[in-house]
């Protein structure tokens, strides 16, 4: 399989088992997406830094590590990609956990079609929100509030980082006076 350049729209699927990284690939093919596999905690640490969209892991890497491990490396970065994790145990306590403690979603293997696309496109949806609120320079934004009966109304959003430890943001909406 030829290298995948990763960008903001490239998915980094780190599974273990090959029917489980065909069947992905089967179903990420119908997308624009780029998708680019790995199969160690090792190699998915090294492939954070080009900075994907979306990451899918196992919930249990070979070496031990796990899906924890991950976020938690993940939560290091100034902007996190969305991590689903993949497992064929999925229930609703690990799907508890997972959203507790800040990935994106859980999938059930086997996959489900719509299932991936409705996770990895919410995923996408996520990082990219979260890329805009805090802005890749000063950690603020300034949008116009569409709607808004005071003509010229602005809304500044600040995202301070209060803890690597979770997703754990602190956002200020402050009106701007005219």
């Amino acid at each position: 399989m030829a290298e995948t350049q990763i960008t903001d729209q490239t998915i980094l699927v780190a599974l273990l088992a090959e029917e489980d990284r065909t069947s992905l690939a089967t179903i990420l093919a119908r997308s624009n997406w780029k998708v680019r596999f790995v199969r160690t905690f090792r190699d998915t640490q090294k492939a954070l830094r080009a900075l994907p969209g979306v990451v899918i892991s196992e919930r249990e890497f070979s070496d031990g590590r796990c899906w924890q491990d991950l976020l938690w490396e993940m939560q290091k970065m100034d902007f996190p990609p969305a991590l689903i994790v993949a497992d064929r145990l999925a229930d609703e306590r690990l799907w508890v956990e997972v959203l507790n403690l800040g990935a994106h979603d859980l999938l059930a293997k086997p996959f489900d079609v719509q299932e991936v696309l409705y996770a990895v496109s919410t995923a996408f949806q996520r990082t990219e929100n979260a890329r805009l609120v805090a802005g890749p320079e000063t950690g603020e934004a300034h949008r116009e509030i569409p709607g808004n009966e005071n003509a010229g109304s602005h809304c500044w959003y600040r995202v301070t980082r209060l803890s690597t430890q979770g997703r754990n943001t602190e956002v200020h909406h402050d009106k701007a006076s005219d």
